[in-house]
């Protein structure tokens, strides 16, 4: 087979099963997992894949090009699932900041019950619903430029009011979620800001969509830590979780819905 016939065929396995794995594909073509590495190599730098650790998956163009309006109707019940699992760890009294992300968007339902719980959040959206739906949250909304394709004030004004803070929980959705990597983001004013709201949080809680697990986008925004608990919405597989054992045995959680 040429290499070009195993990458095509690669790319079809790839958006049939949304990931695939260097072992598999070595058994699958016969050839050692040093040349899959290699093809793998080879289709991130045509753009073809996004490389992670173990495997690859489909380049994740959504956070870069899409408006907030487009990324609510995606994956909407995995995004419910994270977000009710998230919501578990808020308390009465708590004081916690919600970056603005669509997932987190869906904690507010699940706020009803809570008694003197302080939100902070720069998402317009997620500061409407609140106003809307919730007395019983006392609502504190980040000022700044908003930055209309993302629904989020994201400005100097926003990062020098989030370094004034210190809180209970904060609550972050990266771009994507690496051991090798960190943190990262698709532009540097929203990372500017995910980087100061994790300073800001006493414990810090991040929310993923398994697929964005293992990845890495343009911009850092920090370093991962063994005291952070990840939120993702199914388990990683077993050699995704790998890449993560050293901080699992430092602490780190990672933890998802149990269905």
């Amino acid at each position: 087979m040429f290499i070009e016939e195993r990458h095509d065929k690669i790319l079809e396995l790839i958006k049939d099963k949304k990931r695939v794995e260097v072992p598999h594909l070595s058994k699958m073509f016969n050839i050692s997992e040093d040349s899959i590495r290699r093809d793998l190599r080879i289709m991130e730098q045509r753009g073809l894949v996004n490389r992670t650790y173990g495997g690859a998956v489909l380049p994740n163009k959504v956070a870069e090009t899409s408006l907030f309006s487009d990324r609510n109707t995606i994956n909407v019940d995995n995004k419910e699932k994270i977000a009710g699992l998230a919501s578990t760890f808020i308390e009465d009294n708590d004081t916690i900041i919600l970056d603005g992300s669509t997932t987190l968007l869906r904690i507010v339902p699940f706020l009803d019950k809570l008694k003197d719980v302080t939100v902070i959040t720069n998402s317009i959206v997620i500061a409407y619903e609140i106003n809307k739906t919730l007395s019983n949250i006392k609502l504190v909304m980040l000022g700044g430029i908003v930055q209309q394709n993302i629904a989020n004030t994201v400005s100097i004004a926003t990062l020098k009011e989030i370094e004034q803070l210190n809180v209970d929980k904060v609550f972050v959705a990266p771009c994507f979620i690496s051991a090798q990597w960190g943190l990262s983001s698709t532009t540097l004013e929203e990372a500017h800001i995910k980087r100061a709201m994790l300073q800001a949080g006493r414990e810090v809680f991040l929310v993923s969509d398994i697929n964005k697990i293992g990845q890495k986008a343009m911009v850092n925004i920090a370093p991962l830590k063994a005291e952070y608990t990840i939120i993702i919405d199914s388990d990683l597989e077993v050699i995704v979780k790998n890449e993560f054992q050293d901080y699992l045995k430092a602490g780190l959680k990672i933890i998802y819905p149990d269905i």
